[in-house]
């Protein structure tokens, strides 16, 4: 009997698992293609046009949107404006002098940038300077690669630490004084070729290699082919992780128009010192600044100077700052007598600095001129800047 019930149950199994195997498989067969039917469904309904529900919209803002192009392919524009009042104590008499007491627009400057395509990128920059209105920047810069860069147009030549600088960007309100006697107070910006070369050192090792006009005081040499030919050599170390420290050399050669002779080219030469601490996680409140620069021009004279300056952010929003210029022309190479014109400066400011927009500054210099007359020199100064806001150079 037990047997005879053990042989019903494996009877039982055989009629009733290939119907239980069958059924499980059309289950799965039919979930497939069920499944594949909304991919194609979803797939339809993704490449037709979507219906445009309705809305009310403002005609003002409609008509807006079909004349105006995207955003996208505006550049980002920035204006920058420096409100300046001055008083000097001496020479206010002298209409022509500079600088002079009074309030001016010291300058407004227009700044356009852009992508142009996936080579190339644009600047475009233009300042007005009282009733003057130049043309500071229009170029157009290409990586070639990781390790090299070109610059062609009209742009600040990299000479020096100072004078690649922006008026708005200047660490005092007025550029030092071998800036001031020896480059110009505005740099050089000049129109020309400039590569730049990324070296394989463990540090940031940069070398520029300019070819430029030279249309300028220093320069300007009277044959169409007078180029000025300028090598700029930058290092840039980190000593820690709250302090680096940057060491530059400049050299410039070029004819200029005082014609045939031992005075008919112009050498500069320079070199600058700058070190950098920023506290981890305090770089907000805690920055401290301390930048030296020494220039040397060869032209009809020899003109050479120096300047150090310390910057100090004690808060967020203030900063404190002190500056020293020396400027000397040791000899006249013409007439080979001595002559001397020392000048001596220290300078102080405090500025107050909302954001990356805005800054109030007022600064104090006391000046020591060949003359012997001793000047006193305050100015206050309102930066600031609307539209984008690009980064400045480290």
């Amino acid at each position: 009997m037990k047997t005879l019930n053990i042989f019903s149950l494996v009877l039982v199994c055989v009629l009733i698992c290939p119907n239980a195997f069958a059924e499980e498989k059309k289950y799965f067969k039919n979930r497939i293609e069920e499944l594949e039917q909304r991919v194609k469904q979803l797939e339809s309904a993704k490449s037709a046009p979507k219906k445009k529900s309705f809305r009310p919209v403002n005609p003002t803002s409609r008509r807006r949107s079909s004349v105006w192009p995207s955003r996208l392919l505006n550049p980002a524009i920035s204006v920058n404006g420096l409100l300046l009042g001055t008083y000097v104590n001496e020479g206010n008499a002298d209409s022509t002098r500079d600088p002079q007491t009074g309030l001016k627009v010291q300058e407004v400057e227009l700044r356009l940038v852009s992508n142009i395509d996936s080579y190339l990128r644009g600047v475009f920059m233009i300042a007005f300077d009282g009733d003057e209105v130049e043309v500071e920047e229009a170029n157009a810069f290409l990586l070639v690669s990781n390790n090299l860069s070109l610059t062609a147009g009209k742009f600040f030549v990299p000479f020096g630490k100072h004078s690649q600088l922006h008026t708005h960007m200047f660490p005092f309100i007025d550029a030092p004084l071998i800036n001031e006697k020896i480059v110009g107070r505005e740099g050089l910006k000049e129109v020309g070729l400039n590569t730049a070369l990324l070296l394989p050192a463990p540090w940031f090792s940069e070398i520029n290699l300019v070819v430029f006009n030279g249309d300028n005081a220093l320069f300007n040499g009277a044959l169409n082919d007078d180029f000025v030919y300028l090598a700029h050599w930058k290092n840039l170390v980190d000593l820690s992780d709250d302090l680096t420290a940057e060491l530059g050399g400049s050299f410039a050669y070029g004819r200029n128009e005082l014609g045939s002779g031992p005075y008919n080219n112009t050498k500069l030469a320079g070199a600058d010192l700058t070190f950098k601490w920023r506290p981890a996680g305090r770089e907000r409140y805690r920055t401290l600044i301390w930048q030296s620069e020494f220039i040397n021009s060869s032209r009809d004279v020899d003109k050479k100077g120096v300047y150090s300056l310390m910057q100090f952010q004690f808060a967020r929003r203030w900063w404190i700052q002190g500056r020293y210029d020396f400027f000397t022309i040791p000899r006249d190479q013409v007439g080979g007598g001595e002559v001397k014109q020392d000048q001596h400066r220290y300078s102080t400011l405090l500025a107050f600095i909302p954001s990356e927009f805005s800054a109030l500054r007022l600064q104090y210099n006391y000046l020591d001129p060949s003359n012997n007359k001793n000047e006193h020199q305050v100015f206050l100064q309102l930066n600031f800047t609307f539209g984008s806001h690009p980064a400045h150079a480290y």
